[in-house]
């Protein structure tokens, strides 16, 4: 073993002239000045890298989509123009999403094998969406603070419709059952996620009528995407592809085959929630279509016929006489 180069005595000595702090700020301040810039930029880290829905455009593609799909059910049930568009995606966390202020409704969704998701909604909106659902005009009161058991218990009808929406939505990219696992409006006791757990969330504002405009947010926990990341980071491309001939039979020939449901509306009146709650057998409700005037045809949700209703060989029929929209 070699022997150290300097002794502990001579290191001690070295360490005797080293000059006392005073000695070494005053060294410092007879330097020069080092010239500094005219101007410096706060300096913050980059986020390039930071994983958000922004990264996604196939994620990006499923908002999109999902605004035109409801810009369609929600005229359908308003019986005029609602306006839907999609606000802003972010990367946010769980706790964050159920710590607000203003009164919120949240639907919460769970897919067998992924998890649960969520959906936010401002009271005000679920109230006027009550309202029309009860053929009013699809009014609110002025900022409510919580849903009625009425209001609560129709609310189920909406999370039920989105869930089959949202079902619809992801079919082309995941097979995914949406099914209805809470309804409340107090988030203390939601579980959809750890509190800490970053969500991908879409914000999405709605225009009811001149005098309410609302919000609401889809928020899905990454470990519940964590399965179909791949699939969302497909780029959409808008470049004309060729026609696969073959594949279009197919397809065609696949939805001859598929069911659909048919109804036919003779009217629709409107009550009080009073009168609602008082119905019993033997009750008429208000109608205002005369017997002979044409009534509507529906498949799915979408107005389809103008019909009048006859019989057929003793079993009663709807006979079309014109179609109100074309084509789909």
């Amino acid at each position: 073993m070699s022997e150290p180069i300097l002794a502990p005595e001579e290191i001690e000595a070295l360490m005797a002239r080293v000059a006392p702090s005073e000695e070494t700020e005053a060294l410092f301040a007879a330097l020069p000045p080092v010239r500094q810039p005219e101007q410096v930029d706060a300096f913050r880290f980059g986020t390039a890298d930071e994983d958000t829905p922004k990264r996604y455009p196939m994620f990006i593609n499923l908002q999109e989509r999902l605004v035109e799909m409801l810009d369609e059910q929600w005229d359908e049930l308003f019986r005029r123009d609602i306006s839907v568009q999609l606000g802003s995606l972010e990367s946010t966390v769980y706790k964050d999403l159920i710590t607000v202020e203003q009164p919120q409704v949240y639907f919460v969704f769970e897919v067998d094998g992924y998890g649960r998701m969520m959906m936010t909604c401002s009271t005000d909106m679920i109230v006027a969406f009550v309202d029309a659902m009860l053929g009013g005009e699809g009014e609110s009161t002025d900022e409510p603070q919580s849903l009625s058991p009425v209001e609560l218990r129709l609310s189920e009808r909406i999370a039920e419709k989105l869930a089959t929406t949202l079902s619809t939505l992801w079919h082309p990219v995941h097979a995914l059952d949406f099914q209805v696992y809470k309804l409340d409006d107090d988030p203390q006791f939601l579980a959809v996620t750890s509190a800490y757990e970053k969500c991908f969330s879409a914000y999405f504002e709605v225009n009811i009528s001149d005098a309410l405009s609302s919000q609401f947010g889809i928020h899905y926990p990454r470990s519940f995407l964590e399965p179909m990341l791949d699939n969302l980071r497909v780029t959409v491309s808008d470049e004309p592809t060729e026609t696969d001939s073959e594949w279009t039979d197919t397809l065609i020939e696949s939805i001859s085959h598929t069911q659909a449901n048919i109804h036919f509306q003779l009217d629709r009146c409107q009550i009080d929630i009073g009168t609602f709650l008082e119905l019993k057998p033997g009750d008429f409700l208000p109608m205002k279509v005369r017997q002979n005037e044409p009534c509507t045809i529906w498949v799915e949700d979408v107005c389809m016929f103008e019909a009048k209703p006859g019989d057929k060989d003793g079993m009663l029929a709807a006979e079309i006489i014109a179609p109100i929209k074309t084509g789909g």
